[in-house]
């Protein structure tokens, strides 16, 4: 390689002077964020998209009293101790009433039957919030196990976020889900540049030999081995005697530029000699890369034809996304809670819950207590599994040395519907948790006029340090962040 004392020092050209050796470590962090993001100040460090379908029960969700006064809802009590981590983003509310038409909304009505694009608003055709209807949309199809709901366009938000974030992490994004895809109405989260659905991972032994049936950096065993050490060790080694070789050769900012790299490798080595020791000794650090315990899962037909697996798979999906963030596999995943539709026998099951009864089924409530009050308690569980999420995040420190994974960390819990018995498009339930990176104001519960729901996706870009000016299609884009979210 040629390197021009005028050039400037490219990523491409480094490692090509370098040799292939580079690509040996697939946790480097030489170039982790971008020249943006590195001067963009408060950023977050990664994100979860977690999807519910089918609306919740509205008067058991939203907060009681004041924005600047408010006590958490009986399904919103799992957070309560990240209250000052929660950004509520409600419809406005004439006492204990919210108000028709107000709040995180679709652009027009949504039909009997929709599908959903829920983190894309790139479908071209005629859409509605988070999701398409019409004979231009995705068609309603009576077998969603075979169906494949591909859009005209593409990506998905998490995946347009995972192209620009996630370049030196062996996954650019991790989906999961939870009975995923079943019933008469499309379910697909993520959608790729072409607008093809990115299948999600639906069982624990898909997850398990996704993320670790691989060469990931960490090993799979209690091994004492120190080959993984000595390997590192000789790479690392290998490009400190080349960075030296290659200086010389370049102008003094490139030097400067370089020196700078050569800090990073240092520091990256240090970091990763301590996960490879934490991973083979009895004591590892508390920062350590290691394996987490594999929760045993249901497999067995009843379970699944029950529900009864969703107890275990769900808490086993939390663990996922968790050690993915502790060990910088992704910055971004998304986890959804069944799918909509299906009639009586669509969606979540949650026996451990005293009943049997689909999400779907209790979401056509018709005004009907016992149906309303057991929608509420299928809303408070994965509440509470959202917040076990957050749990886990907590207890993990940051990589940086300050606070934890969970400041890092953005959590966008939505939904498909307001009031799943109407189909509201109104009135979205939905809540931006975690620390952010400090990049929004949170503690807040917010009552929204009529407000555009793409535009919340661009917030959520732009606080992955992602520079998005507009998104969206046909009668759902938004061309700005939603405003008052930083302030």
């Amino acid at each position: 390689m040629k390197v021009s004392a005028h050039q400037k020092l490219t990523r491409r050209d480094l490692v090509k002077g370098l040799g292939g050796a580079a690509l040996l470590l697939p946790g480097l962090e030489l170039f982790e964020r971008s020249a943006r993001a590195q001067t963009a100040g408060k950023v977050s460090k990664f994100i979860v998209f977690c999807y519910t379908p089918d609306g919740v029960n509205q008067n058991a969700f939203w907060p009681s009293g004041t924005m600047s006064s408010y006590t958490l809802s009986s399904i919103l009590a799992p957070f309560q101790k990240y209250k000052d981590k929660m950004l509520i983003l409600g419809p406005q509310m004439n006492g204990t009433a919210l108000v028709s038409n107000t709040g995180l909304t679709y652009a027009t009505s949504v039909a009997q039957h929709q599908a959903p694009v829920t983190l894309t608003a790139r479908a071209g055709h005629t859409c509605t919030g988070q999701f398409c209807t019409g004979t231009l949309g995705i068609p309603y199809l009576s077998n969603q196990t075979t169906a494949v709901n591909k859009l005209d366009a593409g990506p998905s938000i998490d995946q347009l976020i995972a192209k620009n974030v996630t370049k030196e992490s062996p996954f650019s994004s991790l989906n999961f889900g939870i009975h995923p895809v079943g019933g008469d109405t499309p379910s697909d989260i993520n959608y790729a540049d072409d607008g093809t659905p990115l299948k999600r991972l639906a069982t624990a032994n898909d997850a398990w030999n996704h993320m670790f049936g691989s060469a990931t950096g960490m090993t799979t065993t209690t091994t004492s081995s120190t080959a993984p050490l000595a390997k590192l060790n000789g790479i690392t080694s290998f490009l400190n005697s080349r960075f030296a070789e290659l200086r010389p050769t370049l102008s003094a900012t490139d030097q400067k530029a370089l020196d700078s790299h050569l800090t990073a490798l240092n520091t990256y080595e240090t970091r990763a000699q301590k996960r490879l020791q934490g991973a083979t000794t009895d004591q590892p650090p508390s920062t350590s890369c290691t394996m987490p315990k594999r929760a045993t899962v249901p497999t067995d037909q009843m379970s699944i034809s029950t529900g009864a697996d969703a107890q275990a798979l769900s808490p086993f999906y939390m663990d996922m996304i968790a050690t993915a963030f502790q060990c910088n596999l992704t910055k971004v995943a998304s986890v959804s809670f069944g799918y909509p539709g299906g009639g009586d026998a669509g969606g979540l099951r949650m026996p451990w819950l005293g009943f049997t009864d689909p999400l779907h089924f209790v979401s056509h409530h018709g005004g009907d207590s016992t149906k309303l009050d057991k929608y509420a308690k299928m809303s408070t569980w994965i509440a509470g599994e959202v917040a076990g999420l957050m749990d886990r995040l907590a207890a993990i420190p940051s990589a940086t040395g300050t606070g934890t994974v969970l400041d890092e960390t953005t959590i966008y819990w939505f939904n498909r519907h307001g009031d799943g018995n109407a189909h509201a498009n109104f009135a979205l339930p939905n809540i931006i948790l975690g620390g952010t990176g400090g990049y929004f104001n949170m503690g807040r519960w917010l009552q929204l006029p009529k407000t555009n729901p793409t535009s919340v996706l661009i917030s959520l870009a732009n606080a992955m340090g992602v520079s998005v000016s507009t998104f969206g299609e046909t009668g759902l884009a938004a061309s700005a962040p939603l405003s008052g979210l930083t302030g």
